[in-house]
């Protein structure tokens, strides 16, 4: 696999007209949902009021309507700053020290041996991968937007595709490890890039995947809503387009052939450029240990560790 150096948002280089677009639940495939929050956010030199609803046969929470170019703000919000890409990479330094460390039990658990093939889907600047490169895995990743992706290749000297993970073709059970931290919730079709991954990762391999658990996004969007009424922007449905539930997440999961081994909560890294958002950030995560003590559920950022099922799905 050769490293893809891109020029930043060369197909992309003005804000297009905003379009919307209605999508059925991605899970069951029903048009059946009922409201389940409302935010009103800037998008670019825009106010845009969107809804995100809540499947009522399976569940899944998603935007809808969303907009129908839903990369844009992501890619073209991508900073080119070293020094703000560093630091944002650098905070989650301790979430993928702990993945590592979960990963390689789960490899010594099954009875084989630690490291392997890993792919890192949604890569960002690299620095999962380097951090894994340093455990000993042979690693690549995936990241559309050029200016991560640019930067993982000449920081780090990673092999990093430039492209979205539909567009990616790879052989067939060729990883040991694939791992998506912070991306599910960005995809248009979270099922079908499900499904890509198990078809790359070997029968018995582990994946690995972290996104925001759909109920912390409510209860924190209800406090937020006393707060500070006028400003709710807890859900981000500009570039968020699903929410996940430890439930709904493992019932996709086994649609395609993926059986979840444990699910635990992260805190949200203090990686902004505010000092009251990380504020918030930190008291929120104190609030996510107590709720999460008594009513013995995951909230927060929900990892959630797979392994493959063998034979036939």
């Amino acid at each position: 696999m050769e490293s893809v150096i891109c020029e930043k948002n060369k197909d992309m280089k003005v804000v297009p007209a905003v379009r919307w677009e209605q999508v059925v639940c991605n899970l069951c495939g029903r048009d059946e949902s009922e409201p389940y929050h409302r935010e009103r956010l800037p998008y670019f030199d825009e106010m845009l009021d969107f809804q995100i609803v809540r499947c009522r046969h399976c569940g899944l929470v998603y935007t809808n309507p969303r907009l129908a170019d839903h990369n844009v703000a992501y890619l073209l919000g991508s900073s080119d700053d070293p020094e703000e890409i560093e630091r944002h990479g650098q905070a989650k330094g301790t979430v993928f020290v702990g993945a590592l460390d979960e990963i390689e039990r789960l490899q010594q658990r099954s009875g084989d041996k630690t490291g392997g093939r890993l792919l890192d889907v949604g890569c960002g600047s690299g620095h999962f991968l380097a951090a894994a490169r340093q455990r000993g895995f042979e690693v690549c990743g995936i990241e559309p937007a050029c200016v991560s992706a640019n930067y993982g290749v000449e920081k780090f000297g990673l092999e990093v595709i430039g492209k979205n993970i539909l567009d990616v073709d790879l052989p067939a059970e060729s990883f040991d490890v694939i791992t998506a931290w912070d991306v599910i919730e960005h995809v248009a079709d979270p099922q079908a890039v499900l499904e890509q991954c198990a078809d790359w990762l070997r029968p018995g391999g582990i994946m690995a995947l972290r996104f925001p658990s759909a109920t912390w996004q409510k209860i924190k969007a209800a406090i937020l809503h006393q707060l500070m009424a006028s400003r709710r922007w807890v859900f981000g449905p500009t570039i968020h387009l699903y929410f996940f539930t430890e439930q709904t997440f493992t019932r996709i999961g086994q649609n395609v052939g993926l059986e979840v081994l444990r699910t635990k909560t992260t805190a949200a890294e203090a990686n902004t450029n505010s000092a009251v958002l990380d504020h918030v950030k930190l008291v929120s995560n104190m609030v996510i240990r107590g709720i999460e003590t008594i009513s013995g559920r995951h909230l927060g950022n929900l990892e959630v560790y797979c392994r493959k099922r063998e034979g036939n799905l």
